[in-house]
């Protein structure tokens, strides 16, 4: 798995660093993070709009050292996946039956990359994600309906709708105790239910699956479908509560239960959910959750 955290000097992305690190302790991910330094932003602190060769006293630079620092305190040093090994000697064969040491140095299991981009924030992190071929971008935004980052407005969304990969925005550091997961019961990837799978090991969160139905007539349909998911997560040992709704009051469901508990949205290519929440409503969504919003692909 392949994490991309965006990062500015924010606290919730600080927040955003923490969801992070909590997932990759669960499933061993390398892990990129990435600040951006708009050509605005780099004229106003007198550098070089032409240049991302910024020192470490660099406000950017300095955040995301802390940012490296706190993800890496999640894990154990002498056990931890992201850290080379202490350099060491060794016997190493080097011609049959002659051996002679060499220093070695065990490089370490997993990536963390920390890297810096200039440019617009949405292009620079999606350019990232496509180049790293994320399978998931972590971004923290304010807890105002505007849903700010670094100032400016809509990018969390912008990054929801623009992305080939999941995406993962956190508003605020707070206990996730239900996860609320609206899911194409047609057509949900694998990955997505795994993505889910994980979100709820890593809060100890209850889960809440929601098919989709067109009418009463359709319903039975629909819980047979929702069975394989069902048993897909009862063979992990998460027993979720499995519900339908009509498409027609779908949206109403969403923005209330988004009020509160950590909203999963399978956005996949021909979702259903497409039809019935255009992009404008998933932007309303994404603005008015008090919790993080979980769009999948």
């Amino acid at each position: 798995m392949k994490i991309l955290v965006a990062v500015d000097r924010s606290s919730y992305s600080a927040y955003a660093v923490e969801e992070a690190a909590r997932l990759a302790r669960n499933t061993l991910a390398n892990v990129t993070l990435l600040g951006v330094l708009s050509p605005k932003e780099a004229r106003k602190n007198h550098h070089d709009p032409a240049s991302v060769a910024w020192g470490p006293s660099h406000p950017l630079a300095k955040a995301l050292g802390q940012y490296r620092e706190s993800f890496l305190s999640y894990f154990e040093e002498k056990d931890s996946p992201y850290l080379n090994r202490e350099f060491d000697y060794e016997l190493i064969e080097v011609a049959k039956g002659v051996w002679q040491e060499l220093g070695v140095c065990r490089s370490a299991r997993k990536s963390l990359k920390v890297r810096t981009r200039l440019g617009n924030p949405v292009k620079q992190i999606l350019a990232e994600a496509e180049e790293d071929e994320s399978d998931l971008i972590i971004v923290g935004c304010s807890e105002q309906k505007q849903c700010f980052w670094e100032g400016d407005a809509n990018v969390p969304e912008r990054l929801a709708n623009g992305a080939a990969c999941s995406v993962l925005v956190v508003k605020e550091e707070r206990n996730v105790r239900k996860i609320v997961c609206c899911l194409d019961q047609d057509k949900t990837s694998q990955e997505s239910l795994e993505m889910i799978n994980q979100m709820v090991s890593i809060h100890h969160a209850d889960l809440e699956v929601i098919g989709m139905s067109d009418g009463e007539g359709l319903k039975s349909e629909v819980e047979r479908k929702m069975n394989s998911i069902l048993k897909y997560y009862l063979d992990r040992q998460i027993n979720p509560q499995i519900k339908v709704v009509p498409l027609s009051s779908l949206e109403e469901f969403i923005s209330k239960e988004a009020r509160q508990d950590l909203m999963a949205l399978w956005m996949g290519k021909k979702s259903v959910l497409e039809n019935v929440l255009p992009w404008t409503k998933v932007k309303r969504v994404i603005k008015a959750s008090h919790s993080s919003v979980l769009i999948l692909r």
